[in-house]
């Protein structure tokens, strides 16, 4: 029989606390590229998240003024212009309400926000507290009446 003696298994503190430090420095290095690509990620999302808005509320436009399905009436905050077009703007909850799209919300934040119409052409403006606004020049809230 062969007598082992010296056959021990396992790492030593020294390589442990060395792969430790290792994963440590490359934490350093990884997480702040993970913020970003999760920050340039919502980005996106909600940048989608407009532009179906943008064009559901084009629908609305279509069923309640353009052309009335039913009893619709256009809201009395879209006005008809003399060339036959349409301007002013829907409040995002009003799409909401009228079952046009669910509700809008942002990593359990509901949003807020309107559609502003000019010469039947829309641009969606939304807000989720503090985690997102649209980036804009257009004082969307003072024109929406948004708290």
């Amino acid at each position: 029989m062969k007598d082992i003696v010296n056959n021990k298994k396992g790492f030593t503190l020294t390589e442990i606390l060395s792969v430790i430090a290792l994963i440590g420095v490359l934490l350093l290095f990884v997480m702040p590229n993970l913020v970003k690509i999760f920050s340039n990620s919502v980005t996106s999302t909600m940048k989608v998240q407009e532009q179906e808005i943008e064009n559901t509320a084009l629908i609305y436009l279509e069923d309640y003024c353009k052309n009335k399905l039913g009893d619709n009436r256009c809201p009395n905050t879209i006005t008809k212009n003399g060339d036959k077009t349409f301007s002013g703007y829907i409040k995002l909850e009003t799409l909401e309400k009228e079952d046009y799209i669910d509700e809008v919300s942002l990593q359990g934040n509901k949003c807020t926000g309107c559609v502003i119409y000019t010469n039947n052409k829309a641009a969606t403006y939304i807000t989720c507290e503090n985690e997102y606004t649209t980036k804009t020049d257009v004082d969307f809230k003072n024109i929406c009446h948004l708290n």
